[in-house]
């Protein structure tokens, strides 16, 4: 890559040697050096043994890309007790803005979740406990503003682990909690339901939370009934063998293993590890793709809508999902990206083709009716994507075909979806009984601008954090990826690193290239002097990407690229009629001069390394 080397060429000043510094701290193939920042708050040091962590850790994650083969993140550790005043202020203040009391918390009856599971009929499955409830967001509040260094977030991620064992009683009668409420993207109100079936549900307990920065916290000493929902009703998703599934708290851990002896410490050791290696491998090195990334994006969405021939109004169900909506946030949470979102809704009766094959795959079980799509469906969709949809759009088109259906499910391999993504393209699934309460049009229950965003993340290039390599243990934060944070319509500021990450790499391989053209038709013009200042200038936009890419400012990072390809666009013009560049005149400080006798010596260089690319 051009300037790579021209730091060598020009001497070893001053100058070159920041330079150099710099450069090097990037490394090559766009592998990525971040630190884990694990900080401990209300836990003995004593029985923390942090070396021991360590090693039962990795030191990088290898991730596939289709643009660049594989990218390597490297992760160093930095382990650290917090001070008792952090501990006591975050203490005291979960004490005074909980609630304290009966039935605040809730457990799963994995008995009679059981039993549902098998007759199909649903009811309610979670019971009261006593105890103490924080809310989650409020914590992670105080965390950021107190607690907190924004410094960490320029070189890595923090996972904060709590042990607030105090707060509940030793024979487990009196517990505490983190409380998630959630806002409907679509119905703006408060979500009461769970998967499958499961209305008016309790809030949700988590053990933890983070997203909004590049933090998480995790109370070991919190209880969820996530884990038990997973174990009994999600099984289908082989969540894997990690030790977290095994004690539901820490104190539990401890009263069954004694921390103070060698095997009760290892116990301990490999629990805190593999809560740690989860949030490593599915949040803080999320990003994997496989498919080519552009500039500009076309999510395009048909509604197959069958229900307004079965009862319903337009006005009843073009609630369910909103191109206004999610372009905002998209823009939002994505903002180097050029976004188009096109949402259009069309009768199922106006396809008969379509409509008679869905209603050839038909089944009836328990739960009702149902279509297998991996028995046909899934294949005539994806062969029909070009005559359904505008792939001359965007640089990148993400087609989604979402089906409002009376009263037929989709499953994919004998589980249910709502979406189903991640293959370049999308398939979303409502009935009356999903979008409504009761099939009431006057109740409505669920929205489906979340689940587009979530498949659609899919097809950009995250997975969800939470899965058999690494574990569910990494499930207790804000991400529309994640199954626990359900019906959140927001990525995660780790996804958006990822994404980010990703896309800094494309430009940037774009641009450089492209200079390195620029460069070759620069001297094939006879090196006009007077362009210098502009080659020196677009160098710089190409050497703060780096500066950007390195301090984690990863869209600034984007931006600086995509700037400069706009430059070269125009130095491309210049280049072929020096005679109309007169905005500069010909630089004499001691920077330029370097650069310039850069370009001289490796004028030459770029052009057998083109001609070796080529071959």
């Amino acid at each position: 890559m051009l300037f790579f080397s021209s730091f060598v060429i020009v001497g070893e000043t001053s100058l070159t040697q920041e330079k150099t510094d710099k450069i090097s701290s990037l490394p090559d193939n766009f592998d990525t050096n971040l630190t884990v920042y694990v900080r401990f708050l209300g836990f003995d040091q004593d029985i923390i043994d942090e070396d021991a962590i360590e090693d039962k850790l990795p030191s990088y994650f290898t991730k596939w890309d289709v643009n660049y083969g594989t990218t390597q993140l490297n992760f160093n550790y930095d382990f650290e007790h917090m001070d008792d005043v952090y501990v006591n202020g975050l203490k005291n203040y979960i004490q005074t803005t909980a609630i304290n009391g009966t039935g605040v918390g809730f457990s799963l009856n994995v008995t009679k979740l059981n039993e549902e599971i098998i007759s199909g009929q649903r009811s309610d499955v979670f019971l009261p406990e006593d105890g103490l409830v924080a809310d989650a967001e409020d914590v992670e509040k105080f965390i950021s503003t107190f607690i907190h260094s924004p410094e960490l977030e320029r070189s890595g991620y923090t996972l904060y682990f709590l042990n607030f064992s105090s707060f509940d009683s030793p024979d487990h009668s009196l517990e505490h909690w983190y409380n998630v409420d959630k806002i409907s993207f679509d119905t703006n109100e408060t979500i009461s339901h769970w998967y499958s079936g499961y209305d008016e549900i309790p809030s949700r307990p988590t053990s933890g939370w983070g997203g909004k920065h590049r933090f998480c916290y995790l109370d070991l000493s919190s209880r969820s009934w996530y884990f038990d929902w997973l174990l009994t009703a999600w099984t289908a998703f082989y969540p894997g063998s990690f030790s977290y599934y095994n004690y539901p708290d820490i104190e539990t851990l401890i009263q069954t293993h004694n921390p103070y002896t060698p095997a009760g410490q290892e116990i301990l050791t490999t629990y805190i590890a593999d809560w740690l290696y989860s949030y490593l491998g599915n949040v803080f090195s999320a990003y994997y793709s496989h498919y080519q990334i552009g500039e500009s994006y076309s999510l395009q969405v048909k509604v197959f809508d069958n229900l307004t021939n079965n009862g319903f109004t337009t006005e009843e169900i073009e609630w369910t999902i909103s191109d206004s909506r999610m372009f905002t946030q998209l823009e939002k949470d994505l903002p180097w990206i050029d976004w188009e979102v096109n949402v259009n809704y069309v009768l199922l009766t106006d396809y008969p083709e379509l409509y008679d094959e869905i209603a050839s795959y038909v089944h009836e079980d328990v739960n009702g009716m149902y279509v297998e799509v991996m028995e046909g469906l899934f294949y005539y969709l994806s062969n029909e994507l070009a005559n359904y949809f505008d792939f001359d759009a965007a640089d990148t088109v993400l087609p989604c075909y979402f089906f409002l259906t009376n009263e037929i499910g989709f499953r994919y391999n004998g589980i249910s979806f709502a979406g189903l993504g991640g293959m370049g393209w999308e398939i979303l699934l409502g009935t009356q009984n999903s979008i409504f309460k009761d099939a009431d049009p006057s109740q409505l229950r669920r929205g489906y601008s979340a689940v587009m965003i979530h498949e659609l993340g899919h097809s950009l290039g995250l997975p969800h954090p939470h899965g058999s390599t690494y574990g569910w243990g990494s499930s207790f934060f804000q991400d529309v990826m994640n199954y626990f944070s359900f019906s959140e319509e927001s990525f995660s500021s780790f996804n958006q690193d990822g994404l980010a990450r990703a896309h800094y790499k494309y430009f940037f391989k774009q641009t450089t290239e492209e200079f390195e053209d620029a460069l070759e038709l620069y001297e094939s013009q006879g090196s006009p002097v007077n362009l210098i200042g502009y080659l020196d200038k677009v160098n710089s936009y190409i050497e703060i990407s780096i500066d950007n890419y390195v301090n984690m400012e990863y869209i600034d990072a984007i931006n600086s690229t995509k700037t400069a390809l706009i430059e070269i666009e125009d130095l491309l013009y210049y280049i072929l009629h020096p005679e109309e560049y007169t905005e500069e005149p010909l630089p004499t400080d001691e920077t330029t001069i370097y650069f310039l006798l850069t370009i001289l010596a490796l004028v030459p260089m770029t052009i057998l390394r083109k001609k070796n690319r080529e071959k």
